[in-house]
């Protein structure tokens, strides 16, 4: 939108929709990746999968898993077992005890996905406990890719992109509208 002004001006009422929905899309993944219940899958109960099963990643298991990969011994001499203190750190990270994981695991329990009405009557649960801010969120999205990706590449060599291919497509439509609003401005000027 800054890049673009022009199209954001055009319908800032639109704008608000697509923005919306992508930041509520992000805010719900993050509920399900940090989410705290300990019958579910997600990012703290997958790494305490792994503390429990530290020998699926010994080199015999890694050669098993990656027996019809091509490149099964060049990626098993950089082989690593996870560090256990780097797991009990991210384990840390992907718990309530941090901070914004807390925060998170509050809003998303008494504002968004339930609505705890004894709070709300009281006025217990308080605007800046809930208030995620942009930051406390890339915060968030940022760990989470490093976390699923440390332990992915340990297991099977695999890591994960948050970006897609041609994820920049969109600013060839902006350019084109862009200019073509910038043409309809200059016909619609007097001439000085």
């Amino acid at each position: 939108m800054k890049r673009y002004p022009l199209i954001a001006q055009q319908s800032n009422i639109f704008w608000t929709f697509p923005l919306q929905a992508h930041v509520n899309t992000s805010v719900f993944a993050l509920f399900r990746g940090y989410d705290q219940d300990t019958r579910a899958l997600h990012l703290r109960s997958w790494l305490k999968t792994i503390q429990q099963n530290l020998h699926l990643f010994d080199e015999t298991s890694f050669r098993e898993r990656l027996k019809d990969n091509p490149y099964v011994a060049s990626l098993a001499q950089d082989l690593q077992k996870p560090d256990t203190k780097e797991l009990v750190d991210d384990i840390a990270a992907c718990s309530s005890s941090d901070p914004i994981v807390k925060k998170l695991a509050i809003c998303r329990n008494n504002r968004i996905v339930h609505r705890n009405a004894k709070a709300l009557v009281a006025s217990k649960i308080s605007n800046e406990l809930c208030a995620l801010t942009f930051d406390d969120l890339r915060i968030l999205l940022e760990r989470a890719k490093t976390v699923l990706n440390r332990y992915s590449y340990l297991f099977s060599a695999n890591v994960y992109s948050t970006k897609a291919v041609g994820r920049d497509d969109y600013n060839h439509i902006f350019k084109c509208v862009q200019d073509q609003l910038e043409v309809a401005m200059r016909k619609c000027t007097p001439e000085a």
